[in-house]
């Protein structure tokens, strides 16, 4: 028999880009803290990031990071999740001609410009019923819709395993495009390419 569900936490959403600034030194050490502990047992993919790389591919450009921070008794504040937003290729090549009909829609091309969720993963520290991987992908979509608000675009990519797409991505909108490569260290699971169309949100 399982005890009682824990409530939803509360949050704040801070980009690791906004927080660099020298007035947010206290929080940003912490956040860096807390980053370099976090655990996420689901994905030794997503754990490493957090820990290990984070930093420098935020430093790069490549990508922006997005982190939930919530207050905890223990550290003072915890990271209970993050998302990663960049820039990206959608490759219609592989698509069936109806999938490519339904996302292009009149104007049709081979590849297309696109935003793409990088990474996106809860702490083992909260349950899904906490923080559900809904929040991390509504989340995600409200950065993208603001950046679709200066510079246009169509498309919100993700690369995800199979189930994890059919349980949090294809109920959020997205639609399946194309297998995708795993990542290195997950080679045994299979991955797709799924995208949804910005302006249906």
């Amino acid at each position: 028999m399982s005890g009682p569900q824990q409530p939803a936490i509360e949050y704040d959403v801070f980009a690791l880009s906004d927080i660099a600034q020298d007035k947010y030194s206290t929080l940003r050490d912490r956040v860096h803290e807390r980053l370099a502990a976090f655990d996420c047992s689901r994905s030794t993919h997503l754990q490493n990031f957090a820990r290990s790389e984070v930093h420098r591919w935020e430093a790069h450009g490549h990508s922006r990071t997005y982190v939930l921070i919530t207050p905890d008794d223990e550290y003072g504040i915890e990271v209970a999740g993050f998302f990663t937003i960049g820039l990206t290729s959608l490759d219609f090549s592989n698509a069936s001609n109806s999938a490519r009909k339904r996302l292009m829609g009149s104007i049709t091309m081979e590849q297309t410009g696109a935003y793409s969720i990088a990474e996106l993963a809860r702490s083992d520290r909260y349950s899904n019923h906490q923080l559900p991987g809904t929040i991390l992908v509504d989340e995600a979509k409200q950065v993208v819709k603001r950046a679709r608000s200066y510079v246009a675009g169509r498309f919100l990519v993700v690369d995800a395993q199979q189930k994890v797409f059919e349980r949090l991505y294809e109920p959020a909108g997205f639609r399946h495009v194309s297998v995708a490569e795993a990542p290195r260290g997950m080679e045994d699971r299979d991955f797709i390419t799924a995208c949804c169309v910005i302006k249906d949100w």
